[in-house]
C-alpha cells in the first residue's frame, strides 16, 4: 500500500500518540498541528485514508475522532520506517 507524504505525516502523528482503537485523537487536533496553508490538503488526505479504511472514525463527546485500523499496523509501520528510520 502506497501512502503520500502528507498521509505519512498524518499517520506518524497518530502513531506517535498511540491512536489504536481505544486511543484516539480528535480530527481538529490532528489536522490543527500542521501549518495553516496545508490544513485543507491534510483534511483531504485524512478523508482518503478513512475511505481506504486505514484510519477509522468514531464519535466522541467532543466531536469526531480518528484512530489507526489495527489490521494495517504492519503496512503503516513499514511506510513510516522509510521516512522516519528512528522508529
Amino acid at each position: 500500500m502506497n501512502f503520500t507524504e502528507l498521509q505519512v505525516d498524518l499517520l506518524f502523528k497518530l502513531w506517535r500518540n498511540r491512536c489504536f482503537g481505544k486511543g484516539h485523537i480528535l480530527i481538529d487536533n490532528l489536522v490543527g498541528g500542521f501549518p495553516s496553508h496545508i490544513k485543507g490538503q491534510m483534511q483531504g488526505e485524512l478523508d482518503e485514508l478513512i475511505k481506504k479504511n486505514v484510519v477509522n472514525k468514531k464519535p466522541s463527546k467532543h466531536g469526531q475522532a480518528v484512530y489507526i485500523n489495527y489490521e494495517y499496523k504492519d503496512k503503516i509501520s513499514s511506510a513510516l520506517k522509510k521516512k522516519y528510520p528512528f522508529l
